[in-house]
């Protein structure tokens, strides 16, 4: 006979839910419709019964789980005692969770209590005997320590060996050129003087990446005056902006030698080598072995690999572990629980919800949409912990429960390689056309330092939709046949003029400097009302043909209504 716990659960809840590991191990909950009720139904999990003044009786005498239930399901001593409880003898609670997800699922009279679930996990104890049977972890803070770097290096060689999809792409990506490894790259084989080296004789894809924001002057910088003396003598990493500090550390951690970041790889103050390196840009992502993503970095001296507060559980329970044989002992070990936003992240409260998304840089930055969207796999340290994004998917390393915040939509697999082509207005090429309107949303959103970049910033990946669409770019739109549908952008006119200086035809999004661009249009649920005559732009440079352009026309016809 199982003991009651001594100390946080009473008795009738030990034997009953606790003991029954809060139905997480049993028949996975369902909802569906019962045509005969008119409403949800439930089936699966634990199901159990109490009064409502026991539940309150034993939250105030001091059980967790009946505390849990009053407290963060929304009951209040009033609601339990009131006119509307007055009827009802005992409450059917039902616990549990649904396939394929391990969130703890909470219905009481058949009414889900938190619509979004509440995630479950066990300590980081290696002894815990609970581990064995829960697999979500509490994320991990210390995102600069030994430990969780080893356990980032054991995902991403997981990735490597067994995420076809991603082994594929990688193998895929423009198979017609020549493996490409970027002009410079930063030797790192002695953390205490790292250098710049030209790439001949290194190994493909044997370089990481850094997606990081400026967010200030880099006096740092590669110039015609250094350049030399960062090649012969090395550089002093005291001169360096803690955030590439950082990336040194993080690449010599996982193995690797040489690292690519824009200010030291790029001689800042050659418009000839900024140009010439400004053509691969969208290689230098797409070929790197991995991308260090610096998320919670404001400005290239913040760094980020100092510690994340550690997000406290609301609740931690017993769980009583499966016998595996009949005479073996009980084993008890413990399970947190945590709320979820409505985005799905197990983060307490939408004050810590709001707060963390406005420290996500690199997702308010123009010029790291491409960065993360064009990584085959990125490290992303975000405000709260590190995780590992593949084409495959995102998870947090360590085994914490995945969230979402932050996370940028992943290119489809046919922009991201040109193995074959797509049948012209097919649903699938359709799909890649509406898929540039979701690209175009989110960049918009982003801010640039200079307005002149509109088009420069987003050029990486306008060449893979290019490819993809085989059609013809005019200044952030393109000009085929669903022309008028690209057309169909709005903004906010009234807090957004177009600006004084040129950076596109009026009919672009790209005009104006800052403002979000919004398409409401699906191609394939409407009738065009007008016909394109012409369309054309003038690149401002031949070498850089998607990118900032000097002018443009456009000519359509079209039957005029009165207004």
């Amino acid at each position: 006979t199982l003991q009651p716990w001594p100390f946080s659960i009473c008795p009738v809840c030990f034997e009953g839910p606790i003991s029954a590991r809060l139905g997480l191990l049993g028949r996975p909950l369902k909802k569906q419709w019962n045509e005969v009720s008119r409403r949800w139904s439930w089936t699966g999990g634990y199901l159990y019964t109490i009064s409502p003044e026991a539940l309150l009786s034993s939250a105030a005498s001091g059980c967790k789980w009946c505390d849990f239930l009053v407290q963060r399901c929304g009951y209040t001593k009033q609601d339990l005692e009131g006119v509307q409880w007055s009827f009802r003898r005992t409450l059917r609670i039902r616990i549990g969770r649904m396939a394929a997800e391990w969130i703890l699922r909470v219905v009481v009279d058949g009414v889900e209590t938190h619509s979004w679930g509440y995630a479950v996990a066990t300590s980081l104890a290696v002894d815990d005997p609970a581990a064995k049977w829960i697999p979500r972890r509490p994320r991990l803070p210390d995102v600069g320590s030994k430990r969780t770097l080893a356990l980032a290096k054991a995902c991403l060689q997981q990735c490597i060996r067994e995420h076809e999809r991603c082994k594929v792409l990688y193998r895929l990506a423009f198979p017609e050129l020549p493996a490409f490894v970027p002009t410079r790259l930063i030797d790192c084989k002695c953390p205490q003087r790292p250098r710049v080296v030209l790439t001949k004789g290194v190994p493909p894809g044997a370089y990481i990446a850094l997606s990081y924001v400026w967010g200030e002057e880099q006096p740092h910088r590669a110039t015609e005056a250094n350049i030399s003396s960062y090649m012969t003598d090395g550089i002093d990493p005291a001169t360096l902006p803690q955030t590439i500090r950082d990336a040194i550390h993080i690449t010599r951690e996982l193995g690797l030698n040489f690292l690519w970041v824009d200010s030291l790889c790029i001689i800042q103050d050659s418009p000839e080598d900024k140009h010439r390196e400004l053509v691969f840009m969208r290689n230098v992502y797409l070929y790197a072995h991995l991308t260090i993503d610096a998320a919670s970095a404001w400005k290239a001296s913040d760094g980020f690999l100092e510690d994340r507060p550690p997000l406290k559980p609301w609740v931690v329970l017993p769980f009583v572990c499966p016998r595996r044989f009949a005479n073996s002992p009980t084993e008890i070990g413990n399970i947190q629980i945590y709320t979820r936003s409505s985005t799905g992240d197990s983060i307490v409260g939408q004050d810590v919800l709001t707060n963390n998304y406005r420290r996500y840089y690199t997702r308010q930055r123009a010029w790291c949409l491409q960065e993360t969207m064009l990584s085959t796999r990125s490290l992303v340290f975000t405000p709260w912990t590190v995780q590992l994004r593949c084409q495959t998917m995102t998870q947090n390393i360590g085994g914490a429960d995945h969230d979402v915040l932050g996370d940028a939509p992943r290119l489809p697999d046919v922009v991201l390689h040109a193995d074959r082509e797509i049948e012209r207005y097919s649903d699938e090429w359709i799909d890649i056309r509406q898929r540039w309107h979701d690209v175009v949303e989110d960049y918009s959103r982003r801010k640039l330092s200079y307005a002149s970049d509109k088009l420069v910033a987003c050029a990486g990946l306008a060449e893979m939709f290019s490819r993809a669409l085989d059609s013809e770019y005019a200044a952030g739109l393109w000009n085929d046949d669903f022309l008028l549908h690209d057309l169909l952008w709005n903004v906010q006119l009234h807090f957004h003029p177009h600006p004084k200086e040129y950076l596109a035809p009026s009919w672009s999004w790209a005009s104006f400097e800052d403002a979000t661009v919004y398409y409401h249009l699906d191609v394939r649920h409407s009738q065009a009302m007008a016909v394109v005559v012409s369309c054309s732009v003038v690149a401002q440079d031949d070498a850089l043909p998607l990118g900032p352009v000097a002018s443009g026309r456009l000519v359509l016809q079209a039957h005029l209504f009165e207004c």
